[in-house]
This record gives structure tokens, C-alpha cells and sequence, in this order.
């Protein structure tokens, strides 16, 4: 890497990064046949990339041979109140010459951490693609660890379960505010438990329920609710998506779904699915997408066998904040 120059990217490389991203997305589509979408192009990924660099910070790092770049890294700064600062890789965030290996990922990121530590972000998050290993073994080796799945499911390629539940499938109304509140835990629930072990924030938790109680009132939202005797057994929410790079051209999120614990095992979920596929096969979406917590095993075992199949990771490391003032260009470090 040393006959490389890395140099802060801009709003100036767009042209050269929207040629990685390009050859980077056909290779992706080849592997993943529903990512080969009327995103592919020129004039949208520009659009795309131009809006990251004026409506947000971002700092990225790019690698040029003889001014010519063959890779970059690019994040997002970003604040909140419950990651506080933190730097966020979108999926056109990265992309690198094909005949690149990973270690130019690894250098890549090795020079623009400095960076992002400067603003005070520790927590890193990154969505790499899955078409090929070079991006997930780069950051596998920089021990990134993976927190979140993104999935896409080609309907035509569904296969009905057998051996269902009873439960009646029927649609959400405006009625149900209450039984979609009632059951706006039943995934924090699961996230909150081992091996997830993610905080249940009170403030989280109310603002989940109120957006699960509003969601009945969302004419675009297709919500399936599962009941057995007038009670909610589980649930699934259905959104359109707009396409981009990571999501196929006609296609619906399975944004939102869940089965109470206490039915865990009597096919209620794989009613919902079947019922789920129907509806949205007679509307005629050729495919659907979700995403699930890599730790949390009841989801990670359940959204494959229905037929998604990863397309896509969030890794994400955390730096120790120690690093600020225990580092060799503190004085002190060398007074003990």
C-alpha cells in the first residue's frame, strides 16, 4: 500500500467514486439478482453520493494510484441520545477497486479512524456487501463484530409452510390500536433477553408503543395480526419501499413483526408468513426485505428458513474512549 496515496475524499472525487460503486453494484447483482435495479446508474448514485457530502457531515479517506482512485471509506458524523457520537458507513459508503484486496479496505480505515476519533466518535457502524468476502473479512480483521442482518426474500421463490397454527390471519384495522400497543414489546422483549441483551429504555419502550398504536392509522402500512378467541397471538407490518442500491425495484419491507413468547413453537409465525407472501404476491411485489439482530436467536433462525437471505451486514466496533488521554502523546504516559 505504500505506493498509494490516501488523502481525504470530496465532494470533487464524486465522478471516480460513483465508477467503483458501479462496478461494485454489478458484481453484487451477480450474486444477488434482485439488487440488479434501476439504481445502477450513473446519474443516481451522483445524486446520492452529492446529497451525503451537502446535507451531512461526512469524512472519508481515499486511495489514489497516479491520482486515479481504486478505493474509499466515507462516514457519517453522527449525534444522538442513545449512541450518542458516533460515525455511520452507509452502503455507498465504501467501495474499492475490483482487483483490490482487502487490506486496502483495512489501510483504508486504518487512516480514517484517526479522523473520526478526532470528532469525538468510539462507536463505528458500517453496512458492508455481501456479494463478495473481501468487505466482511476487511472489517472482520479490524474486529468489527456483526450486529444487524439486512435480508431479501425472492417471492417467487417462497415455499409455503406446512403444519401451521389455527390462528386467524386477518388485517389490521383502526380499531387495533390497543392490540398493536399490547404488543409493541413482544421484539424488545426478545432483543432485551440473552443473548441480545439490549437496554429496554423507558423512553425507547414509550415511544415504540406509540408509534406501533399510530401505525394502524398509516394507509400505506399492511398489517397482519394473528388471533386466536379475540386475542393477539403475533403480528406482521408490511411497508412499500422506495428502491436504492440495497433494495430491489418492486419490492415491500417487512418492517416490523412478532409472535408472544407463550406461542413460540405452534406455527403462528409461519401462518403469518404464508398469509404475508399471499397478500403480497396478489399485489405484486417480486420480493421482500428485513433485517433482524444477529444475536437474537428466535429471529436469526426464523427470517432465513422463510427464505431471506442475507445481503447485507451492519458491523460496528467500539473504541475504547480511554484512547483520548491514554495514548503516547500525552505527556504523562511518559513521566510514570
Amino acid at each position: 500500500m505504500s505506493e498509494y496515496e490516501f488523502r481525504l475524499i470530496t465532494i470533487d472525487d464524486i465522478s471516480e467514486m460513483v465508477d467503483l460503486l458501479i462496478d461494485r453494484q454489478n458484481l453484487e447483482s451477480e450474486v444477488f439478482p434482485l439488487l440488479k435495479n434501476s439504481c445502477i446508474n450513473t446519474k443516481y448514485i451522483t445524486d446520492s453520493l452529492e446529497k451525503l457530502f451537502t446535507s451531512s457531515k461526512v469524512i472519508g479517506i481515499g486511495s489514489f494510484d497516479n491520482d486515479k482512485l481504486v478505493g474509499y471509506i466515507m462516514g457519517e458524523i453522527k449525534i444522538d441520545n442513545r449512541r450518542g457520537r458516533y460515525v455511520w458507513v452507509p452502503y455507498e459508503g465504501i467501495a474499492i477497486r475490483l482487483d483490490q484486496s482487502s487490506e486496502l479496505i483495512r489501510n483504508l480505515y486504518a487512516k480514517v479512524a484517526i479522523l473520526w476519533l478526532e470528532q469525538g466518535c468510539f462507536m463505528h457502524y458500517t453496512i458492508i456487501p455481501l456479494g463478495t468476502q473481501v468487505y466482511y473479512e476487511a472489517f472482520l480483521k479490524l474486529s468489527f463484530f456483526i450486529q444487524q442482518v439486512h435480508g431479501v426474500m425472492n417471492i417467487e421463490e417462497y415455499k409455503p409452510f406446512e403444519n401451521v397454527s389455527d390462528a386467524k390471519i386477518r388485517v389490521a384495522n383502526k380499531m387495533d390500536s390497543e392490540t398493536m400497543a399490547n404488543m409493541s414489546t413482544i421484539i424488545q422483549s426478545y432483543q432485551n433477553s440473552s443473548p441480545s441483551f439490549e437496554p429496554a429504555l423507558p423512553e425507547v419502550v414509550k415511544d415504540i408503543k406509540n408509534g406501533y398504536k399510530c401505525a394502524v392509522e398509516d394507509n400505506d402500512a399492511m398489517i397482519f395480526i394473528a388471533e386466536k378467541e379475540l386475542k393477539g397471538l403475533g403480528f406482521q407490518a408490511y411497508w412499500p419501499i422506495t428502491p436504492n442500491l440495497m433494495l430491489p425495484d418492486n419490492g415491500v419491507e417487512l418492517s416490523i413483526a412478532g409472535t408472544y413468547y407463550s406461542q413460540m413453537g405452534n406455527g403462528v409465525g409461519k401462518k403469518l408468513m404464508n398469509e404475508g407472501y399471499r397478500i403480497m404476491k396478489e399485489k405484486g411485489y417480486n420480493s421482500i426485505i428485513a433485517d433482524w439482530r444477529i444475536t437474537n436467536l428466535t429471529s436469526s433462525t426464523f427470517w432465513p428458513k422463510c427464505g431471506f437471505k442475507p445481503i447485507a451486514y451492519r458491523m460496528a466496533r467500539c473504541i475504547d474512549s480511554d484512547l483520548a488521554w491514554a495514548n503516547f502523546n500525552n505527556p504523562s504516559v511518559n513521566q510514570l
